[in-house]
């Protein structure tokens, strides 16, 4: 069942996705900005701001606006502020589309999308999976830097068999891959399609047609390689570490060994006996 709006018969709607922030509070948003009207109380969170003019939030830190200008877009960032995660000032990551309702196509490009109509429910999906991209985007390239990163360490192991980088930096270095990976994971359910098209065969038509556009599987299939390769080359960093620790202990005790048999060979009476006596 699509929910239609009241629209003229023939509508067109500039469509902006930005990436704002790791995650977004959408209860506490539905709780701290009440001059808005929500138009559901799901997710992803439509808000009406003013007559055809929507933002639709998504959970995991993702904004489609729907004919906002820039003042009101600015504006509504600030007053959710509060209630995002890891919030900066701006994201090079973002997707934008034209919406055209109205004129009996059905029809999805990467630069437009035809609709015979407009619902809330259409609203979701078409933001849904745009927000899908973009956060599919800043993920990406957290991973890619990771990767290049790695490789280096990897290729001076390879070349040199040193890692070029102290132990403090080299835990660092695993922290952040770790981190992409953390993030990665917890936000596994961005990519799992929304709800309302299990209920709607139209709904389910748009949702493909926009992820085909899109390439959201193919990308998030690479995108899980290159997270579960990260995986590997931290773990195999961290038993080098362990290695390195475990030769350098060992080292220690031999030197101990040694130090404690050469005692034994000296006189009572040596002065060096007495000096390392004295010492300790």
């Amino acid at each position: 069942m699509v929910t239609k709006l009241k629209q003229a018969k023939h509508a067109k709607y500039s469509v902006e996705t930005i990436y704002i922030g790791e995650s977004i509070d959408l209860k506490k948003v539905q709780e701290g900005v009440r001059q808005y009207s929500f138009l559901n109380r799901d997710v992803p969170l439509v808000v009406k701001l003013l007559k055809d003019q929507y933002v639709v939030l998504t959970k995991f830190g993702a904004l489609t606006f729907w004919n906002v200008p820039h003042r009101l877009r600015s504006q509504f960032i600030r007053e959710i502020q509060p209630y995002v995660k890891s919030k900066r000032s701006s994201y090079l990551y973002d997707e934008d589309t034209k919406v055209l309702v109205g004129g009996g196509v059905e029809k999805v490009t990467f630069e437009k999308i035809y609709s015979e109509n407009l619902g809330v429910e259409k609203i979701k999906i078409i933001s849904h999976v745009l927000s899908q991209s973009v956060a599919l985007e800043r993920y990406e390239d957290d991973i890619g830097k990771s990767l290049a990163e790695l490789e280096s360490i990897v290729e001076n192991l390879k070349l040199r068999g040193k890692a070029l980088l102290s132990e403090k930096e080299l835990l660092k270095q695993i922290g952040r891959v770790l981190s992409v990976k953390q993030t990665v994971i917890s936000h596994l359910s961005i990519f799992d399609k929304p709800d309302e098209i299990w209920e709607s065969p139209e709904l389910e038509i748009l949702y493909n047609r926009m992820d085909a556009e899109y390439d959201l599987r193919s990308r998030f299939d690479v995108l899980d390689k290159k997270a579960n390769y990260l995986s590997d080359i931290s773990k195999m960093l961290m038993e080098f570490l362990a290695e390195k620790r475990n030769a350098f202990l060992e080292t220690v005790i031999i030197v101990l060994i040694v130090f404690e048999i050469g005692l034994w060979f000296l006189p009572p009476s040596s002065e060096v006996l007495k000096y390392l006596y004295n010492l300790f």
